[in-house]
C-alpha cells in the first residue's frame, strides 16, 4: 500500500495536485476494486475493464492540477471511466462496421487500399513507440497490453511488484501516446506540404 493510508481523500487530492505519486497510489488502492466492478458491468470483459481503470488513473494523473479538492472524487473518477469506456466501445463499433463493409464489398478497391495503408502506417508507428520504451517498461507493456496478462500476472512473471507494473504502464502509455501524437502530426504536415 502507501504511506498515506491514514490520510483523508481531500488531503490525498491536495497532495496529488502537487504531483505526489504516493497520493495517486493511495487513491488507486482506495477505488480500484469498486471502479473495476463498475466498468466491468458495462465492458463485460475483464482485460478491457482493467485497461479502462488504469487509463482512468492515467487521466487523473494528467489532470491532477485541475481536480477540485473540495468536490467528491468518486463521481469525477467514475465520469472519466464511463466516458473513456464509451469512447473505446464506439471506436470498436466503428471498426466492426468497417469490417462489415469490407465483407459486403461495398468499399471500393481504392478505399480498401487506403485503409490498409493507414492501418500499416499506424501499426508501424505503434511498434516504433513500443520499441522506444526502456527495457523494463517495454516488457511490462508487452505483457499487459499485447499478451493480455493482468498487472498481477505480469508482476509475478517479471519478479517485480504490482505497483511497479502499474507505474511502468502509466509511464509507457504516456510515452506511447506522446510518440504517436508527434509522429502523426509530422505525417500530416508532410502530407500537407507535398500536396
Amino acid at each position: 500500500m502507501s504511506i498515506y493510508k491514514e490520510y483523508s481523500e481531500k488531503k490525498l487530492l491536495s497532495l496529488l495536485a502537487q504531483g505526489d505519486t504516493d497520493a495517486l497510489s493511495s487513491l488507486y488502492y482506495l477505488h480500484v476494486k469498486q471502479l473495476n466492478y463498475f466498468v466491468l458491468r458495462t465492458a463485460k470483459s475483464s482485460p478491457l475493464a482493467e485497461d479502462v481503470v488504469h487509463d482512468t488513473f492515467i487521466k487523473v494523473w494528467e489532470n491532477r492540477e485541475k481536480i477540485d479538492c473540495e468536490q467528491p472524487f468518486k463521481p469525477y473518477l467514475y465520469t472519466i471511466a464511463r466516458r473513456h469506456l464509451l469512447n473505446l466501445l464506439r471506436r470498436a463499433q466503428h471498426e466492426v462496421s468497417i469490417m462489415e463493409e469490407l465483407k459486403k464489398n461495398t468499399i471500393s478497391k481504392e478505399n480498401v487500399t487506403e485503409h490498409l495503408i493507414d492501418y500499416t502506417e499506424s501499426s508501424s508507428i505503434f511498434m516504433e513507440a513500443i520499441n522506444s520504451l526502456p527495457a523494463q517498461r517495454k516488457e511490462v507493456f508487452i505483457r499487459c497490453r499485447i499478451q493480455g496478462l493482468t498487472y498481477k500476472q505480469a508482476a509475478i512473471e517479471l519478479g517485480i511488484s504490482e505497483s511497479t507494473v502499474n507505474s511502468q504502464m502509466v509511464k509507457a502509455l504516456k510515452t506511447i501516446r506522446g510518440f504517436i501524437s508527434l509522429r502523426t502530426a509530422v505525417l500530416l504536415l508532410m502530407a500537407a506540404v507535398t500536396k
